[in-house]
């Protein structure tokens, strides 16, 4: 599991000391190493500072990028305890339970994304699609399958156009089945059909160029005939094909909601 990639902003942050600014600037830039020994060196010599636990804060994070789970929780506890700043304080949080993840504690980790998720709405530096996201996952890692599938599936209606909806579908039980030799069932949205490939290969170009996404073309048999049809999507419930098939409709398309099964992810 990635650590987070959130940083702490506020509208003090033009006034933030240049250590402290630079020790982010190294830890954005893939310097975990001198992201630490800079922000270490300003925890070190500013005992009175207020910006001193957003030092603790890098350095926490700077230690689990480079796989010190431990001591980068320790720091980060620091930071959760000491500040007074609710955006510090969430990020720091999500960060500890990161640290959790990496080593192993996903029931702990859980718990503690489920706390920033409930009581940290409002910080606008958490995104809310990860932490959902790294919620499912660390459910499935401590096997609880029906509440991993949950947190996927709340990925994908809250935001399905985000960057972890995608993630969070190929994550989702229907896609990962726990019997590994089981096919997934999902759901499309049947377009078109034609009885030659390459009118069914121009519709779902078309649609590729209209923003559609998972378009495909798909060879079936009736009886002694062969047809080319257009699936759109993969969708691992009903309803929330049915959301996307009226969304289609109001877009001037016609489709018809359809189940299916894909190859399990090994």
């Amino acid at each position: 599991m990635e650590a987070s990639q959130q940083f702490f902003t506020d509208t003090s942050s033009a006034a933030r000391p240049p250590e402290v600014a630079q020790a982010y600037g190294e830890l954005q830039g893939g310097q975990p190493g001198q992201a630490y020994a800079t922000s270490q060196a300003y925890i070190d010599t500013h005992n009175d500072s207020p910006y001193r636990w957003e030092a603790f804060y890098v350095a926490g994070q700077s230690l689990a990028a480079q796989g010190q789970f431990a001591d980068g929780k320790d720091r980060l506890d620091i930071a959760i305890e000491k500040t007074n700043d609710r955006n510090l304080k969430a990020l720091a949080m999500i960060g500890r339970a990161d640290c959790n993840m990496g080593l192993g504690k996903y029931s702990i980790a859980s718990r503690e994304y489920h706390w920033v998720e409930l009581r940290y709405k409002d910080v606008k530096g958490v995104q809310q699609d990860e932490l959902m996201f790294k919620l499912g996952i660390a459910a499935k890692k401590a096997n609880n399958r029906e509440w991993a599938d949950y947190w996927f599936n709340q990925v994908n209606e809250l935001y399905h156009s985000g960057p972890y909806a995608e993630r969070a579908r190929q994550e989702n039980s229907r896609f990962t089945p726990p019997n590994k030799n089981e096919a997934p069932l999902v759901y499309y949205l049947g377009a078109f059909e034609f009885s030659k490939p390459e009118k069914a290969e121009e519709a779902a170009a078309e649609l590729r160029g209209k923003g559609y996404r998972d378009v495909e073309v798909v060879t079936t048999s009736h009886f002694r005939s062969t047809s080319y049809e257009v699936h759109v999507g993969k969708f691992t419930s009903r309803n929330e094909a049915g959301r996307a098939q009226v969304d289609a409709q109001l877009a001037g398309l016609s489709t018809s909601v359809k189940p299916a099964t894909v190859d399990p992810l090994r």
